[in-house]
């Protein structure tokens, strides 16, 4: 028996869900990052997403041009929309879409920067967090690793994300032990 894909079909509902993305992230998205995030399984259907996003324009989100190219960012509404409307999404869609929402920031992020981590992390409704851990290869520049792992409040999210980016390098090199087979 084939499991019926959750999808958001409806205008409104996809309005939350990218105010909730850009709420959740804490950073600013681009058009192409919204529509890869949201593509993801099939999730939302691309015309419906843009319909959403020019409705969205105009109460929710405000453009913000970043080094030439353009973003979205919440306006006041957008983050009202976000905190009050967010939890009546889909969980399974909400945590997916955040997951992938962190993949794509921190790829692209890193791209720009030359980093080679990112941690970003989700206050979730019952307090803990969700942190997201992005590591690309120094030399391929492709993601080698990405995990999240959820904590129990922010304060050990806060924690988590300084041991990190403190020391990326003993971190990568850490993991690399642990998951590299030696030959």
């Amino acid at each position: 028996m084939k499991i019926p894909r959750i999808r958001i079909e409806e205008i409104d509902d996809i309005c939350v869900l990218i105010c909730y993305l850009i709420y959740s992230l804490g950073c600013p998205l681009s058009k192409k990052q919204l529509i890869e995030i949201t593509s993801l399984e099939d999730a939302v259907n691309y015309f419906s997403f843009v319909q959403a996003l020019e409705k969205a324009e105009t109460h929710l989100c405000e453009k913000i041009e970043i080094d030439g190219e353009l973003f979205y960012g919440n306006s006041a509404a957008g983050i009202k929309a976000a905190r009050e409307l967010g939890a009546t999404l889909p969980l399974s869609i909400r945590d997916k879409m955040f997951k992938e929402a962190v993949r794509v920031y921190t790829r692209d992020a890193m791209k720009r920067k030359g980093s080679t981590v990112s941690v970003r992390y989700i206050k979730n409704a019952d307090g803990s967090c969700t942190v997201g851990v992005t590591i690309m290869d120094e030399i391929t520049a492709v993601q080698k690793y990405y995990f999240s792992v959820i904590v129990p409040n922010e304060e050990t999210a806060d924690s988590y994300k300084h041991k990190i980016t403190e020391n990326p390098n003993a971190f990568v090199k850490y993991l690399d032990d642990y998951f590299v087979e030696k030959e």
